[in-house]
């Protein structure tokens, strides 16, 4: 019988992903503020900077609504959501660690989602009409993905992994228990002695 982890290890788990959580958001929320006042510097509304010609370019765009230009006109309604990520992804994230799971995929994926939250909500608070600074632009002939920052890739990309991790961290089998492995002998002597 394996013996739980003591309040000691249980700390130090919980340290080492808080540490990593932080780390990440705040790295992905300076990134995001970093390439956007850049944009702002370097670009206006008429700038067209190709990068991959045909499929991928640089251009400003002013998003009014939510990540990818979705519902448009929720601006404190998606302060309020950013709000409440702050104090529930860490929450959930303390939550994991005790109940045992320290895949350090987790804190990444969700440092991810909040650092790019944090990021878009600065902008709804701060920037003229609470518009947020967009300047990626994915196409293809007449098709064209609506123009995107580093927040919302920040966002895409840790509720991908953190998906994927449910998914595929999640569903680990679990060893048997004692009581498990104690009646799966007592069937195997029962049909020994029956075959006896």
């Amino acid at each position: 019988m394996s013996e739980s982890p003591s309040p000691e290890t249980d700390r130090e788990a919980l340290s080492c992903a808080f540490r990593l959580f932080w780390s990440v958001a705040v790295l992905a929320f300076l990134a995001d503020q970093a390439s956007k006042e850049a944009a702002l510097a370097f670009m206006d509304r008429t700038s067209r900077i190709p990068i991959l010609p045909g499929l991928f370019e640089l251009r400003l765009e002013f998003n009014p609504g939510a990540a990818f230009s979705l519902f448009v006109g929720g601006r404190w309604f998606f302060v309020g959501v950013s709000a409440a990520a702050l104090v529930f992804l860490p929450s959930y994230l303390r939550g994991l660690v005790r109940g045992g799971e320290h895949h350090r995929i987790y804190p990444l994926a969700l440092g991810l989602i909040l650092g790019g939250a944090m990021g878009n909500a600065l902008d709804r608070c701060f920037r003229p009409k609470g518009y947020v600074v967009d300047f990626f632009h994915a196409y293809w002939g007449k098709h064209s993905f609506p123009v995107f920052n580093v927040a919302d890739s920040a966002i895409t990309v840790g509720l991908g992994v953190l998906l994927m991790a449910m998914f595929l961290i999640g569903e680990r089998e679990t060893p048997p228990t004692e009581e498990q492995g104690e009646g799966e002998s007592n069937v195997a002597g029962s049909v020994q002695d029956r075959q006896l």
